[in-house]
C-alpha cells in the first residue's frame, strides 16, 4: 500500500512538472507569436562592407525583412546604402548604421531608393522592422514620426518620381522631433495616430 501511495505521488509530481513545463512553453510561444505579429521578422544576416568614400556601405549578402502580413522586403547583394532616408538631424542621436535599428534602417534606405512602393507604406515598414529588430516602442515611434514628417516622399504616378526631401531647417526638425517624443511618451499613440498628428502639424 505504501509503495502504491509513493508511486501515485510520484506520478502526480511528474504530471505537475509536465503541466508547468507545457504552460511555460506556451507562454514563450505566445510571446514569440505576438512579437512576430507586431513586427515581423528578418531573414538572413546583415553583412556590409565600407566603401572607399568613407561613408556609404555595400551589402555583402542578401537579406530581407518579412512583415506581419508576409510581404518580403528584399535587400539584394551589392546594394549600396548611405542612411539618407533617416533625417540627418537624427544622426547624432541615432546614427543610421548602428544600434538595434541598423537592419531596419538599411531596408528603409533601399526602398526609399527604389521608390516602387508608396512612401507611407515604406515608412510604416520601417517602424514595424524596428520592432522586429528589438527597438523599444518609444524610440521606434519617435523615429517613425521623424521619417514621416521629414523623410523622403515620392509619387508612384507621373514621369517625375524623384523623392522630395523636407526643406525645414534642422533646428526646426529637431524641435518637432522633441515635441513628438514628449507626446509619444505621454500618450503612447498608435502609428496611425502619429501619422495623423504629423499631417496636422504641416511641418513640411
Amino acid at each position: 500500500m505504501k509503495h502504491e501511495t509513493l508511486a501515485a505521488d510520484g506520478l502526480l509530481e511528474v504530471r505537475n512538472r509536465t503541466g508547468r513545463l507545457l504552460a511555460a512553453a506556451f507562454l514563450v510561444l505566445l510571446a514569440l507569436t505576438q512579437a512576430t505579429q507586431a513586427g515581423g521578422r528578418f531573414e538572413g544576416k546583415l553583412i556590409t562592407e565600407a566603401l572607399d568614400d568613407g561613408r556609404n556601405l555595400r551589402v555583402v549578402k542578401p537579406f530581407a525583412y518579412v512583415d506581419a502580413n508576409g510581404a518580403k522586403w528584399k535587400v539584394p547583394e551589392g546594394t549600396e546604402t548611405d542612411g539618407a532616408s533617416v533625417p540627418r538631424f537624427f544622426w547624432s542621436l541615432y546614427p543610421p548604421f548602428t544600434g538595434k535599428y541598423r537592419k531596419a534602417a538599411v531596408v528603409h534606405d533601399v526602398y526609399c531608393q527604389t521608390r516602387d512602393t508608396a512612401w507611407e507604406a515604406v515608412h510604416r515598414m520601417f517602424f514595424d522592422a524596428m520592432l522586429a529588430a528589438g527597438v523599444d516602442q518609444i524610440t521606434a515611434k519617435t523615429m517613425y514620426g521623424a521619417v514621416y514628417a521629414f523623410g523622403p516622399r515620392w509619387s508612384l504616378t507621373g514621369t517625375n518620381r524623384a523623392p522630395k526631401f523636407s526643406r525645414v531647417p534642422d533646428a526646426r526638425q529637431q524641435q518637432v522631433a522633441e515635441d513628438l517624443q514628449k507626446w509619444i511618451q505621454e500618450t503612447s499613440p498608435t502609428p496611425d495616430e502619429i501619422a495623423a498628428r504629423v499631417r496636422a502639424m504641416r511641418v513640411r
